[in-house]
């Protein structure tokens, strides 16, 4: 990891110090500033499986007992600063043409307490509103797809027992959360709602998962079969697959983790095994058919669906893993903290507005100014308060619509610092029969793995792309319209070493260096 990370963030700074690493990587910003994005976030936002109310006791991570509220609250700030998005974050739908609209829920911020979650009465995940607010988006939209940005998965267990993170929890009957999904289900079906796929992230492995009521083990059958799209990490540890809980029949059509290439299920395996990195891709055409697959950092497709908007899903599935070389870091390279004056992405894009972030990398008082093809379009003074970062919210654009923008960042002395120049597209109108596509990537930095020089990938093309996160490269290289960005974007609850030693589950395969170490 070049530059490294040893700390766990307690602190306002320490947290806004974790984007800062990330963002600081030359591939990202290049990939931010090209393509606007919606955030969610998970847990090591904050810190491992976290719930409201929770009090960390006696945990390593931390000194004396620490409230997850405390840490959520601090997280949040640096969370909007950091990110295109307004002061207010929470769950929201987004329409882009036809045949597509997304909905973001949040998963995290409302949920009931983990060790709830095998209780036979109802634990919350959404809560009441929220679960209201989804109903209502899924039966009155017109969109030929319904997707979930499920930042959690519905059918794939999470955790452990008593501390079981998602809506499963390893047992057949309907427990806990999973009263909640039973719900939803219940509704989606009940009004004839067709074409919900969710597509989800969080486990560190890939996978294609169906739920079907033909293979319903907790009593419950009416419901529709659902698809959903399982992505791995971007640049995180892999291990998985995990068990999967039958109470709505959830199976694996495909699965691709440690355990598949014969290690040990719950191997820490660094980014170098990159045939077990990935990310997701998925385009609408403008016919309506929905196409998704699901890509390796070095652009190879491990697994793809394409699906026809129809009553009854017949449609097959083909599959095909490709694995690809690495190289082992042997050498001294180093990274730059950041190799921007000024950081720029854009966000939450609809058909007539986006929202800009940037950040002032000089650090000093600045005037911030907005310009948008070529014309200055708003402008603002930024501190120490935001730590030098503003988000402008433009509206009155066109829809399908290509637009380029810069950021200046202007000190009491005059000098300008200039951004790189970035990019966005519109979406189009909810009536408009177009194409989009769009990729969903999760789990960055984890388990140790930060920003290493001399990790270098094959790709598809045979093209050997070195240093850094390699995936932004690639998903770059796909031009989508858009990008879901999952959540686990930082993890917050973890250091990243000058380097660490990754296994198979019990013998070291090799070692990941993360150098220099940078003690923000």
């Amino acid at each position: 990891n070049n530059p490294s990370k040893d700390f766990v963030a307690v602190t306002l700074d320490e947290f806004r110090a974790n984007w800062k690493y990330n963002h600081g990587d030359d591939k990202m910003q290049s990939f931010l500033a090209k393509t606007p994005i919606f955030v969610q976030w998970d847990d090591h936002e904050v810190t491992n499986n976290w719930y409201p109310t929770e009090v960390l006791v006696n945990s390593p991570l931390y000194e004396g007992n620490v409230s997850a509220d405390e840490l959520y609250n601090r997280s949040l700030q640096a969370l909007i600063e950091f990110n295109p998005i307004e002061s207010e974050f929470t769950y929201r739908s987004q329409r882009f043409g036809k045949h597509l609209e997304i909905f973001f829920p949040d998963f995290r911020s409302y949920r009931d307490p983990n060790p709830d979650n095998s209780n036979p009465t109802l634990t919350d995940m959404m809560g009441p509103e929220q679960v209201a607010w989804l109903k209502d988006g899924l039966k009155s939209s017109s969109a030929t797809w319904k997707i979930i940005s499920a930042h959690d998965p519905l059918g794939v267990v999470t955790g452990s027992e008593g501390d079981y993170d998602s809506f499963g929890n390893e047992d057949p009957a309907i427990l806990g959360r999973e009263l909640e999904l039973q719900e939803l289900l219940a509704f989606i079906n009940d009004n004839g709602i067709e074409n919900v796929v969710s597509l989800t992230s969080d486990v560190h492995f890939t996978a294609h998962v169906n739920l079907s009521p033909d293979r319903a083990e907790g009593g419950f059958t009416d419901f529709k079969p659902l698809d959903e799209f399982v992505i791995g990490p971007i640049h995180a540890g892999s291990f998985g697959p995990n068990y999967m809980d039958t109470s709505f029949g959830a199976q694996y059509e495909y699965e691709m983790g440690p355990l598949s290439l014969g290690y040990e299920r719950w191997a820490n395996l660094a980014p170098e095994v990159n045939e077990l990195q990935s990310f997701g891709h998925a385009s609408v055409s403008e016919t309506g058919e929905l196409h998704v697959k699901l890509i390796g950092i070095d652009g190879s497709v491990m697994y793809e669906k394409l699906m026809t908007p129809i009553i009854v899903d017949n449609s097959d599935s083909s599959s095909s893993t490709v694995a690809s070389d690495s190289t082992e870091s042997t050498g001294s390279l180093e990274l730059p903290i950041t190799t921007s004056n000024v950081f720029i992405q854009s966000g939450e894009v609809s058909d007539s507005s986006i929202n800009i972030m940037a950040r002032c990398n000089n650090e000093a008082g600045s005037t911030m100014k907005l310009w948008l093809d070529g014309a200055e379009m708003d402008s603002t003074d930024v501190n120490a308060n935001t730590d030098f970062t503003h988000t402008f919210l433009v509206d009155g654009l066109s829809s399908r619509t290509k637009y380029s923008y810069q950021v200046q960042c202007i000190v009491a002395d005059g000098t300008s610092l200039d951004s790189m120049e970035g990019s966005f597209t519109t979406a189009p109108g909810g009536d408009d029969e177009v194409e989009v596509s769009f990729v969903w990537a999760a789990d960055l930095a984890g388990q140790g793995y930060g920003r290493n020089p001399n990790f270098s990938v094959t790709n598809a093309n045979g093209e050997t792309v070195t240093g850094g996160y390699i995936v932004f490269d690639t998903m770059e290289a796909l031009s989508p319209d858009f990008a879901l960005f999952q959540g686990d974007l930082i993890y917050a609850d973890g250091a990243i070493p000058a380097a660490i030693n990754y296994t198979n589950g019990t013998e070291v395969l090799g070692t990941w260096v993360n150098n220099p170490s940078k003690d923000f």
